[in-house]
């Protein structure tokens, strides 16, 4: 089949709203025991659904788009025993990133598959009055299929992984007051890592 190229030029932009399943991301606990889950385990944030949106701007070179991108997951994270509350901390992850996608257009005119990468900044934030939010460096790389449909709509197959690096030896979404001075979590520096496969209509023009 021939390229996309050869049915007209193509669309500069491109505009994709999505659905996901995302899974993974455990916080390294603190190897000292008086001031950590004594178990060893990580703390894990629960997996489940997760949206976003992607902007895409074709570059000059025809083949490759700049990319904006914001990943959003609202889950859970497993907090250490002495933690004020429940055992888990009700948590918003988001992710915005900037980057790029490199089409691989020859391959067919209805199924294009591409591969991206982008880096920005990820947001942990508590639902939890007196908690702050924790900001991290963050970098995804992810590879999928375009499904065409016409020149102006399309599908978007993609499985994509996070990484967020943590600060090293952290005391974490801590409450501080008169009643209350407890940490959810207290970790070694690491990069966490979370996985995701998402599904968005594509909309060009």
């Amino acid at each position: 089949m021939g390229s996309v190229a050869a049915q007209g030029s193509p669309s500069r932009f491109e505009i994709t709203p999505y659905a996901a399943y995302r899974i993974g991301g455990e916080f390294e606990p603190q190897s000292d025991p008086d001031e950590a889950d004594a178990s060893g385990r990580g703390f894990e944030v629960h997996e489940g659904n997760a949206e976003g949106l992607i902007l895409d701007i074709r570059t000059s070179a025809g083949d490759s788009q700049w990319e904006v991108l914001y990943a959003h997951q609202d889950t859970e994270l497993e907090t250490q025993p002495s933690f004020v509350g429940a055992p888990t901390l009700d948590i918003d992850v988001s992710h915005f990133q900037f980057g790029g996608t490199y089409l691989f257009e020859d391959f067919s005119a209805a199924i294009v598959p591409f591969i991206a990468l982008t880096a920005g900044l990820a947001r942990f934030e508590p639902e939890l009055d007196g908690a702050e939010a924790e900001n991290y460096f963050s970098w995804s790389f992810g590879g999928g299929v375009h499904l065409r449909a016409d020149r102006r709509i399309g599908v978007r197959l993609e499985a994509r992984v996070f990484g967020s690096l943590i600060d090293d030896d952290s005391a974490l979404f801590c409450v501080s007051s008169p009643e209350v001075n407890s940490c959810a979590v207290v970790v070694e520096g690491d990069q966490i890592y979370q996985v995701e496969g998402r599904v968005g209509v594509v909309v060009r023009f």
